[in-house]
């Protein structure tokens, strides 16, 4: 039976193409440029240090005179100009809410919202994010917060899609219950929770097909490659990834039914978030065409309470799509190859840990697939061999002969030399997993 419900959940948007971006995002940034230029201590401060004036921009096209904004630029001016920090660019009455992410210094992160940044921003990205996945009005969702300040955002973005949001947090009785006994029939969480789940539902003797899980949608820290196929067969679900940032939007890529796992992440931010591809080396602007590498840069250009330009992502992707796909989303699709913060550097070759996992996932069923890489020293240049830990599958066969496999073909595929230990099981994570362990105290 065809799908009653549209295609896509909002066609004017989402089917552009991408010679048809900047047409729609000029005369927005020109707006959001003046409104940080009148309102944001931070961007005063840059845009003197700079030398520049908001009136010297007249367009989209010279974005890149402005300068880039920095993570540690906001830890810094987070301290000044509580709440939220020098960059808040509205005043206190129009705030509607701060959250507070996790930060690898021990620092949070603090995020504000306007009512319309929580509208019009993360509740219409994730409403495209989640109809992409096949998440419909009649869907019963049961969401599980894949970052801290998502699980209102994601409440929002379901409720104005039309879909019914179940939340339980990560309680695995009550997500079960809602399944079995509440008709639940989609999930939303985090990669890793996926495998977690799946192992608490064999371990209550359940069938996890027979629960009616039938949308799988969440992501948040890569690595839905290697857990796909296990995850789809188990549930007889599809799973859907997508990716953002709080500071910009909770999604701004994410992947369709039609297409998932194999022609990328669709743009879905059309209208609120203008996506650059630059060279890390260079800083200098890539035409984003098929095949181009490079790191995303961010900026806003809706926000009203934490208005963020040229905001790098150090996410490192490769563009795999720029034509129309066959779900009807105008183009620009990427795959992730890893972050740039999380590069080792193994006698000059850069490694990445996502890339290691994708190697790991090819042994299937001699491996599961989940990976660790053991840093005994601080830095990310590491003296060879790079230290690894991979998880046994289900049909290991010969260790001795699995061990020297695996590391000549990650010295074949990735250019490296590997020292790999074969485990039993890694640590097993509800909420996000970690592809590094540092064995040194910091």
């Amino acid at each position: 039976m065809a799908d009653q419900w549209p295609r896509l959940f909002n066609e004017k948007m989402e089917s552009l193409t991408v010679d048809r971006i900047n047409e729609l995002h000029n005369p927005l940034f020109l707006k959001q440029l003046e409104h940080v230029s009148k309102h944001s201590p931070l961007y005063q401060e840059k845009f003197k240090a700079a030398g520049l004036e908001a009136g010297d921009i007249k367009s989209i096209e010279q974005i890149d005179q402005l300068p880039f904004t920095v993570k540690s630029e906001l830890r810094e001016a987070q301290m000044r100009n509580a709440p939220v920090g020098a960059h808040r660019a509205v005043d206190i009455v129009d705030l509607s809410r701060v959250y507070s992410s996790s930060g690898t210094t021990g620092i949070p992160t603090y995020i504000g919202l306007t009512q319309s940044d929580i509208v019009n921003i993360h509740a219409e990205v994730i409403a495209r994010f989640a109809w992409g996945g096949g998440i419909r009005p009649d869907s019963i969702v049961v969401n599980i917060p894949t970052a801290p300040f998502i699980a209102d955002t994601f409440r929002e973005g379901l409720e104005k899609m039309g879909a019914v949001n179940f939340p339980t947090g990560f309680n695995t009785d009550r997500v079960i219950s809602a399944f079995k006994y509440q008709s639940a029939n989609a999930l939303h969480s985090t990669v890793s929770f996926w495998s977690y789940l799946l192992k608490e539902i064999e371990k209550a003797g359940l069938d996890p097909k027979k629960l009616g899980i039938r949308r799988i949608i969440g992501g948040a820290e890569g690595g839905t490659k290697a857990v796909r196929p296990l995850i789809e067969e188990s549930f007889g679900a599809t799973v859907i990834e997508g990716m953002g940032m709080g500071e910009q939007a909770c999604i701004v890529w994410g992947e369709c039914v039609e297409n998932r796992g194999r022609a990328g992440m669709h743009y879905m931010a059309q209208g609120i978030v203008h996506v650059e591809l630059i060279d890390p080396e260079t800083d200098k602007p890539l035409e984003i065409k098929e095949g181009a590498t490079g790191e995303l840069v961010y900026s806003g250009l809706i926000h009203q309470a934490m208005p963020l330009l040229r905001y790098r992502s150090r996410d490192h992707v490769r563009v795999v799509g720029v034509d129309r796909c066959d779900c009807g989303r105008g183009g620009m699709r990427i795959e992730v190859l890893g972050r740039y913060d999380d590069m080792l550097t193994v006698l000059g070759v850069n490694v990445y840990p996502l890339a290691i996992k994708d190697v790991a996932t090819t042994f299937k069923p001699r491996l599961s697939g989940q990976i660790e890489v053991q840093l005994e020293e601080p830095g990310t240049a590491v003296k060879p061999p790079l230290k690894i830990k991979a998880e046994l599958g289900e049909e290991p066969g010969d260790l001795k002969e699995l061990k020297k496999l695996l590391e000549r073909e990650l010295r074949a595929r990735l250019i490296f030399q590997a020292e790999v230990e074969l485990v039993q099981e890694l640590p097993q994570y509800q909420y996000k997993g970690k592809l590094i362990r540092k064995l040194y105290e910091e």
